[in-house]
């Protein structure tokens, strides 16, 4: 071997070992951003439900890169920490206690980022009263047995609308 050949050979042999470290570093980095993005995803899960959707948004706000978020979003769905599903069943069952109505829900559920189809899925699960519901918001809102003008009563209707309650539920609590 030649002195030129012995010297490329010794130089490749000093320089490897600190590409690997480097490698290797930036590789721990990344697992260590990625393993960070789960704990702050567990610890607002542990509040309460999240969708996947505000999951994404919030890391993204503390400044966690794309790979991360999917790294973490993945594992958490994994270990079942996270589901849809779930937090449509939590949603609608607090909605439904708060007194809002099936266009509401809707309405929520499409902002939090949660798949029509998933929701529509769970609603015709679930056999829901959204009359006996709508009679029961009413009337913590108005007391029963009183004679109202049209303008009254459209006021009632417009009340009951931002509920989220569709038309044909309202007209029926009219007759």
């Amino acid at each position: 071997m030649s002195y030129y050949a012995r010297l490329c050979c010794q130089k490749q042999m000093m320089s490897s070992p600190h590409k690997m470290i480097s490698r290797n570093s930036r590789r721990n980095r990344a697992l260590k951003v990625e393993r960070d993005a789960y704990h702050i995803a567990v610890g607002l899960l542990s509040r309460r439900e999240h969708s996947q959707c505000e999951l994404a948004t919030k890391l993204q706000q503390k400044g966690f890169t794309e790979p991360a978020i999917a790294a973490a979003l993945a594992l958490l769905l994994e270990h079942d920490l996270q589901s849809d599903q779930r937090f449509v069943e939590d949603l609608v069952r607090s909605r439904m206690l708060k007194g809002y109505g099936p266009l509401r829900i809707r309405h929520d559920c499409r902002q939090r980022g949660i798949a029509a189809s998933l929701l529509d899925d769970y609603l015709g699960s679930e056999n829901f009263d959204w009359l006996h519901l709508a009679r029961a918001t009413y009337g913590k809102k108005y007391p029963a047995n009183q004679q109202i003008d049209h303008a009254e009563k459209a006021k009632r209707v417009r009340f009951m609308q931002s509920r989220g309650f569709p038309s044909d539920i309202i007209f029926q609590l009219f007759d």
